[in-house]
């Protein structure tokens, strides 16, 4: 395991995945909404929720330090909040959660692994969160099956989404 103090180019190069991620994150919303007009919602969010659990993979994949998945996915979060009013403050409190969510995803390899594989396992953990909090503050609940349905499409668009983020930050530091 690396050591865990941030440098200032950690600090910049976290600062970095926060702004995109948090540009990202603005993208979003319009993808999901063309993506729900066009494939209802269970297909919207297959293609547009793991965009909103990028910033955890990239940041971690860029940094390999703990905490760094969870900085990342928050300060993405507010980025977002900054720059549109979409979702508001409620942007934060998923950011948040994903974070910690995504945070798990490196912690179960004892930050150890910072691959496509772990990247992959982030990404997915990110979709628990987001599915319950979207059941608790926008009431988008439905029966057990439409829930396991969101829960499935959260974690399997998050996981493809934190595969791919995470192998381009790779690459990148080579």
């Amino acid at each position: 395991m690396r050591a865990s103090r941030f440098t200032s180019i950690d600090l910049a190069l976290l600062a970095v995945a926060g702004v995109i991620s948090g540009v990202i994150f603005t993208a979003a919303w319009t993808i999901y909404n063309v993506s729900e007009v066009l494939a209802g919602p269970v297909g919207a969010r297959i293609i547009s929720y793991g965009l909103w659990f990028m910033g955890a993979p990239l940041a971690a994949s860029l940094l390999k330090k703990p905490l760094s998945a969870f900085l990342g996915e928050f300060l993405g979060a507010l980025v977002e909040t900054l720059i549109a009013p979409a979702g508001g403050i409620t942007n934060v409190i998923y950011g948040f959660a994903q974070g910690l969510a995504s945070e798990l995803g490196y912690l179960t390899f004892r930050y150890r692994r910072w691959d496509i594989i772990s990247g992959a396992l982030a990404g997915a953990l990110a979709g628990l969160p987001a599915v319950g909090l979207d059941a608790q503050l926008f009431g988008v609940v439905g029966t057990p099956l439409e829930m396991s349905l969101w829960v499935i499409a959260a974690c399997v668009s998050g996981a493809i989404y934190g595969a791919v983020v995470s192998a381009a930050a790779l690459s990148l530091r080579k």
